[in-house]
């Protein structure tokens, strides 16, 4: 009975990421966590959610009434993973995982060009990036570094 008091206790308290700005590996976000992943499972790509910028985000979009605890963020996560936009999380992170494990390379761009076209690539797009993945100094890129550096050449322009 004392342990179900304390985590009432507990999840009453307000999520500390929200008071004070904190990086994912200061000790009161840790702790956060700490109570999140006690009340909710988290997978591999789930764990993806857990920065700080992405909860506030969350508990932002939620637009709570009242102060936001425990309680409220776990609410907020777990309806959020019943919605398209928790499906839509979970293909990007996968899609770029996938991008970060494969290497640049135009000889499979038949195959590889798929990971651009979930993105939203256009045909002028995809041909611009082919051209981009070609050059010498991008060889040795994975999809996802040589698709931040071309989005920032473009951002340059």
């Amino acid at each position: 009975m004392a342990q179900k008091a304390s985590s009432n206790d507990l999840l009453k308290q307000e999520p500390h990421f929200l008071n004070v700005r904190v990086k994912a590996t200061d000790s009161l976000f840790l702790a956060d966590l700490k109570v999140l992943k006690h009340f909710i499972s988290f997978d591999s790509v789930d764990n993806e959610l857990l920065k700080p910028q992405l909860l506030a985000a969350l508990v932002s979009e939620a637009k709570p009434d009242t102060a936001v605890t425990y309680q409220k963020l776990i609410d907020v996560i777990n309806t959020f993973k019943q919605g398209i936009g928790y499906v839509e999380f979970r293909k990007g992170v996968v899609l770029y995982r996938e991008m970060a494990e494969l290497r640049v390379n135009p000889n499979n761009w038949e195959k590889d060009q798929l990971l651009f076209r979930k993105l939203g690539f256009t045909e002028a797009d995809l041909e611009d990036f082919l051209l981009f993945i070609s050059k010498p100094e991008n060889k040795n890129l994975t999809y996802k570094q040589a698709y931040l550096a071309y989005m920032k050449e473009i951002d340059n322009l």
